[in-house]
């Protein structure tokens, strides 16, 4: 028996709408800690199988031996975004897309997600390439933070933050989620329930890691992935995403695609109240379903 160590979120809702074969072939584009891939495991039979994949190396690293030994299943340490790639001659039944990153990415002071606790300013879910958030946030232009915080966060203060930032690190270089945290917390001024930091980290995480283009591409990917009548789920935590999956579904704003899909009988989903209070985390989570159509 597989034990899960992260809170997935949705789990009844993903299971009913995505597994519609015990015995079909199954992708989880966001392994993170494993909690979606353990509980569609548990419901495909000895024939069924679940490629995961996971861009954190780390995640990759650690996964329980229970995964290890399960023949059912393969976990593949690369990018969602070339989904295509890996099912070349295949064809999928069911595909996960969980966004966002998991609990155990964001409580790891060490990767720099959370404003909640002091830790180098990195953000990036593949720690092997690319910019730090830290090595950005420094030699960025005022305009290019401003746009970042606006247009990925819709943060209202991004031209005072932005302004701040510049300010600041011309005395001293930002390397830390507190040095940045606090920055940002005394430039907003209108105090709501929510972090002040929040929009701000999550737009700088969000383009630190590509992660609007990220999606775009495995959307594309998996409409030519997909069996016929094969399912699509996404589970998003930011309006944004839902808008692209949102419209990706109606046919609109697509690279290349031409693939009709339809939604299953509720447009979306939302976490339940009794889910909530389990995990305040999901409060924000929105899923969507939709089948392909030939």
């Amino acid at each position: 028996m597989i034990k899960a160590t992260h809170e997935a979120v949705m789990v009844d809702e993903v299971l009913e709408n995505l597994v519609f074969k015990q015995n079909g072939k199954y992708v989880d584009c966001t392994f993170g800690a494993g909690g979606h891939s353990h509980e569609i495991l548990k419901k495909i039979d000895r024939t069924g199988f679940l490629t995961s994949i996971e861009k954190d190396e780390r995640a990759t690293k650690n996964i329980p031996i229970e995964f290890k030994d399960d023949s059912r299943f393969k976990l593949i340490n690369d990018s969602f975004s070339n989904l295509r790639l890996f099912f070349e001659t295949e064809e999928i039944d069911g595909i996960l897309i969980d966004l966002g990153i998991s609990s155990t990415q964001l409580d790891d002071p060490l990767r720099g997600f959370s404003f909640q606790s002091n830790g180098p300013l990195d953000m990036r879910i593949d720690t092997t390439k690319g910019k730090t958030a830290a090595e950005w946030i420094n030699s960025a232009s005022k305009k290019e933070i401003e746009d970042v915080l606006w247009l990925l966060g819709q943060e209202r203060a991004s031209r005072r933050i932005a302004l701040k930032i510049c300010e600041f690190r011309e005395k001293k270089s930002i390397e830390s989620t507190k040095e940045l945290a606090d920055l940002i917390v005394s430039c907003v001024y209108k105090k709501t329930k929510k972090h002040p930091a929040t929009n701000s980290f999550r737009a700088i995480r969000m383009f630190i890691n590509n992660e609007i283009e990220e999606l775009q591409k495995v959307l594309e990917a998996a409409s030519y992935v997909l069996c016929c009548g094969g399912r699509l789920a996404v589970i998003s935590f930011h309006s944004m995403e839902d808008r692209i999956v949102k419209r990706f579904f109606q046919g609109k704003d697509r690279i290349e695609s031409k693939v009709k899909f339809e939604y299953m009988k509720d447009k979306f989903f939302k976490p339940t109240a009794e889910e909530i209070s389990i995990n305040p985390r999901s409060r924000s989570a929105i899923l969507r379903v939709a089948e392909k159509v030939c």
